[in-house]
């Protein structure tokens, strides 16, 4: 074999080696960053108490749970059964309030990305449990 073809395998070797060991630290590193959906679920919900306004208008919001994503992009809210969209459309400026005291308390106990189902929980509280 010339010394440009051993020069060629080397190389090649080296990338393929490179490439195997740059996907294996990306699965390393992601696994790391994501909780554990066990871990998650065995957390105790955070209560957050509510203006009594906020609690009146998050109640005529939706009687169903409400699902929200706090992300690098931005706050979006999922109501009943419709996708989820930006906090910003929502017309009811009283609900759009309640869901940011809803998150202002969330961000404080779970930083600044997550996503979590928010549930009434009576006597002007809700009930926010953790999903991701």
């Amino acid at each position: 074999m010339g010394r440009t073809t051993i020069m060629i395998v080397t190389i090649v070797v080296l990338v393929v080696v490179a490439a195997l060991l740059y996907s294996y630290a990306t699965r390393v590193k992601r696994r790391l960053q994501e909780p554990t959906t066990a871990a998650l679920v065995t957390q105790t919900p955070l209560i957050v108490t509510l203006t009594e306004k906020s609690a009146a208008s998050l109640t005529h919001l939706s009687q169903e749970p409400i699902l929200i994503k706090q992300a690098e992009d931005g706050l979006r809210v999922q109501l009943d059964n419709r996708p989820l969209v930006p906090i910003a459309i929502l017309t009811d400026l009283a609900a759009a309030s309640a869901l940011r005291e809803i998150v202002a308390g969330a961000s404080l106990h779970y930083g600044a990305c997550w996503t979590a189902l928010v549930m009434p929980a009576g006597d002007g509280s809700v009930s926010v449990q953790r999903l991701a």
